[in-house]
């Protein structure tokens, strides 16, 4: 089979694309190619099936079945390795990792080979109660993974090693990749500003316990199936840091930003599978904060609707320091 009809050959790609992601789409069909041989797959069509924030995705199709070649230019893969296999190990709804290369020796690039998950995102449902079933299904799904143990915080490194890190450096170095400046002098004040980064020294946000959490939880990251009724059919695309509070995945899904079916259905089904406990209820609105500060600014960034994220930012910040 030939997989040239793969190459990207534009003359000039997007202003700031680095020289990996450039070669990984001049070259897509060349390393497809690579990888199906190494495998011993025989697929009857490949076709560019889309890319995220860090990965190229290819389906392959073979007699029985879709397979998704993930792509990862410049990620190392090890923390959407680790997630995936936890999920599977556990019995969550997850995608299934067939095969996997961190090393970048085949290829000059870690790459993984998956089931294909069938369905659409959340965010594409628009019937209320769809959104509603949606998010009360992701939420019974979040916590049982949130009820597992992770080795560290953060994210393990290609050899599955963790370091010891703090959460709350975590969660510091994730707000300087999520809000950038300038963009949150360009949403909020000093005084407000000052006051997220009081939030983010707070010893009341550390964890005894790190668990397994999702990392960047909204609806996109939840493929389900519907009709008359929806199914869940597997969280996907795991942040890049895959080990801290679990919480803050379900502060993350609870931003204004989404619709309001599905915020009830998350909480219903979060606390339905298990009640909050007294610690959990005391972090809630602190990570809620932290969630809706940074989505405005990366909304703002992308030229997004951010004006729900800002509002409930501005709502949680006057909270805190009322408090």
């Amino acid at each position: 089979m030939d997989y040239r009809h793969l190459n990207n050959d534009l003359p000039t790609l997007a202003e700031g694309t680095s020289d990996a992601w450039q070669r990984a789409l001049s070259r897509l069909g060349d390393y497809t190619a690579l990888v199906v041989r190494a495998s011993n797959l025989r697929p009857e069509a490949a076709i560019f099936y889309g890319q995220t924030e860090f990965h190229l995705l290819v389906r392959l199709s073979t007699p029985g079945e879709h397979l998704i070649l993930r792509i990862a230019p410049e990620d190392d893969l090890a923390a959407h390795a680790f997630f995936t296999r936890t999920m599977t190990l556990q019995v969550l709804p997850s995608a299934r990792i067939i095969q996997r290369d961190l090393s970048r020796t085949l290829v000059p690039f870690a790459y993984t080979l998956e089931s294909f998950v069938p369905g659409i995102r959340a965010a594409e449902l628009t019937a209320p109660h769809l959104l509603r079933g949606a998010g009360r299904q992701a939420g019974r799904a979040l916590r049982r993974m949130h009820r597992i143990s992770a080795p560290g915080v953060g994210r393990p490194n290609p050899a599955g090693r963790w370091s010891q890190r703090r959460w709350v450096a975590v969660l510091q170095q994730l707000g300087a990749e999520l809000a950038p400046p300038p963009a949150d002098t360009l949403l909020f004040n000093e005084a407000e500003r000052a006051t997220v980064a009081a939030l983010l020294a707070d010893t009341q946000l550390e964890i005894a316990q790190p668990t397994l959490m999702h990392g960047d939880f909204s609806p996109a990251a939840v493929r389900c199936t519907s009709g008359p009724h929806v199914h869940l059919e597997a969280l996907v695309e795991p942040g890049r840091y895959v080990g801290g509070d679990g919480l803050f995945d379900l502060a993350c899904g609870l931003c204004a930003a989404f619709p309001q079916p599905w915020r009830d259905g998350l909480l219903d089904g979060y606390t339905v599978a298990g009640p909050l406990s007294e610690a959990e209820r005391r972090r809630l609105p602190r990570l809620r904060l932290l969630a809706a500060y940074w989505v405005a600014c990366r909304r703002y960034m992308r030229a997004q609707p951010h004006e729900a994220a800002h509002a409930e930012a501005l709502r949680l910040i006057a909270e805190l320091v009322a408090a």
